[in-house]
């Protein structure tokens, strides 16, 4: 049974009339929900505003100098991933952040968040608890600050005293005409299907299991099911391998999505075999030219049945030149001085899905399964 938030938020919708309208008239309404995708080089920051204004960013790239080093068109360092995130934010008209979700605590997804706040004001934290990754004795002390128990400690400084929401797994939040259900919290999935879900999944026959997990603080990532409209919208952090598993086996709990975020940034540390039960309309990448886009994920993800001109990626990966999809679909090919190019996505209430390069403008539309 989901709980949606309602009085243990009551301090976060009790605004001043006049609060809220400003917040509005500044935002640039839209009818539909938007997305950015934001290129933080491999790490992750995704941000979504309703068509109320209202706005969720799901994590917060990498600290200032640390991802990539590639250098923009005029040979200078790329701007810092807090730098591109209240970019996109201000483009669409934002001054702030709603909510805020720090799937889990490694460098590529929290690194961002303690020059984020210096940049822009954040309402409400969602986190799924206390840091677990802990450090081995005699870490070295500036390896610790930048360890996940490191930046866990900064950041409950940075949130002591302020709104901070830890949901349970089925827990649901409701921003604006956006649905958010956290399907898998602190390493436990939903137990029953969701309506949609439930089917058998002939994937699951004879998957192993794996040992390699990229730390333990994946498998507590904060996973959600998004759905606005007709649309549904996969967000599942870094979740591994046997987290999928428990998910999507022996059927599939989520059922089919639309708009698929594809897990850890295309690493082979997830997106085993039964993710291919989630049958994406549309799928897009946050890796990086290096980072990401590994050669089973890559595969595993041509065989979805919606690949072919539906696969979307923030970086060309250089390691697996014959894996890419067409250009187009690719918002920064690794010949090119990084401009920091983002992926858009545009979703009406009809379940319209369209999908934009922010490098050359292309862009593809797409229908929900329940438009169809």
């Amino acid at each position: 049974m989901s709980r949606i938030f309602g009085l243990a938020l009551a301090s976060v919708f009790v605004l001043g009339a006049g609060a809220a309208t400003a917040q509005a008239l500044k935002a640039k309404l839209s009818p539909d929900l938007r997305i950015v995708a934001v290129d933080v080089e491999g790490g992750a920051a995704t941000l979504f505003v309703t068509p109320e204004g209202k706005s969720l960013l799901i994590d917060s790239g990498w600290a200032p100098g640390a991802g990539s080093a590639r250098l923009n068109s005029k040979g200078l360092p790329v701007a810092s991933s807090a730098d591109k995130i209240v970019a996109a934010a201000h483009a669409l008209g934002l001054s702030k952040i709603d909510y805020f979700v720090i799937t889990h605590y490694h460098g590529d997804h929290i690194g961002g968040f303690k020059s984020l706040t210096d940049k822009i004001a954040i309402d409400n934290f969602i986190d799924h608890g206390p840091n677990v990754q802990l450090d081995p004795p005699g870490t070295d002390p500036a390896r610790a600050a930048n360890s996940s128990a490191g930046m866990y400690a900064t950041y409950s400084q940075i949130i002591a005293g302020k709104n901070h929401i830890v949901p349970k797994t089925g827990d649901a939040l409701d921003i604006g005409s956006m649905h958010v259900q956290f399907i898998s919290v602190a390493a436990n999935v939903i137990a029953n299907a969701l309506p949609g879900g439930g089917g058998p999944n002939p994937d699951c026959a004879g998957v192993p299991t794996m040992e390699r997990d990229g730390g333990i603080e994946n498998h507590y990532s904060v996973s959600s099911l998004i759905t606005f409209g007709k649309a549904r919208i996969a967000a599942f952090g870094d979740l591994p391998w046997n987290e999928e598993i428990k998910l999507l086996c022996p059927t599939n709990k989520i059922g089919p999505i639309d708009l698929y975020f594809v897990t850890q940034h295309g690493m082979d540390l997830s997106s085993s075999p039964p993710t291919r039960a989630l049958d994406p309309i549309v799928s897009i990448m946050a890796n990086g030219d290096l980072k990401g886009g590994d050669e089973a994920p890559m595969k595993m993800i041509a065989s979805y049945a919606h690949y072919g001109q539906a696969f979307w990626m923030l970086h060309y990966t250089a390691r697996y030149p014959a894996l890419n999809p067409d250009l187009n679909f690719i918002a920064n090919p690794d010949w090119v001085p990084d401009l920091n190019f983002n992926l858009t996505a545009t979703v009406t209430p009809a379940g319209l899905i369209t999908i934009t390069n922010g490098r050359n403008q292309f862009s593809r539309t797409y229908k929900a399964r329940a438009a169809q």
